[in-house]
């Protein structure tokens, strides 16, 4: 799995650090697989640069609701079982009921 998420780490541009990506709808709207996951254009946005630097962090920001939460829980563990290290990528609550999940990529500096 781990190949195949270097192998699409050279096949799309990078995103500049510090830039926010939100998945699509659709990934919500059917069961989530690996592959499904993989292929979401907002997922690859942040996914990709920080496949490509050790120092690269994800937060996912998330609404304070419960479904907001559930759902950022779920993607934080296909994200980890798709390879990514569980320590760079942290949950955050935002104050704001109507924000969508949100996934921020940052490298420390």
């Amino acid at each position: 799995m781990r190949a195949l998420l270097c192998l699409l780490a050279c096949a799309f541009p990078l995103a500049a650090f510090g830039r926010d990506c939100v998945p699509s709808d659709e990934l919500w709207s059917k069961p989530r697989t690996a592959a499904a996951v993989l292929a979401d254009p907002g997922l690859r946005e942040c996914v990709l640069p920080f496949l490509q630097s050790e120092q690269a962090h994800l937060t996912l920001r998330h609404a304070p609701d419960e479904e907001a939460q559930l759902r950022a829980a779920d993607l934080r563990w296909w994200l980890i079982a798709l390879g990514l290290p569980p320590d760079r990528i942290a949950l955050t609550q935002t104050a704001k009921a109507t924000e969508p999940l949100v996934l921020e990529l940052t490298e420390p500096k």
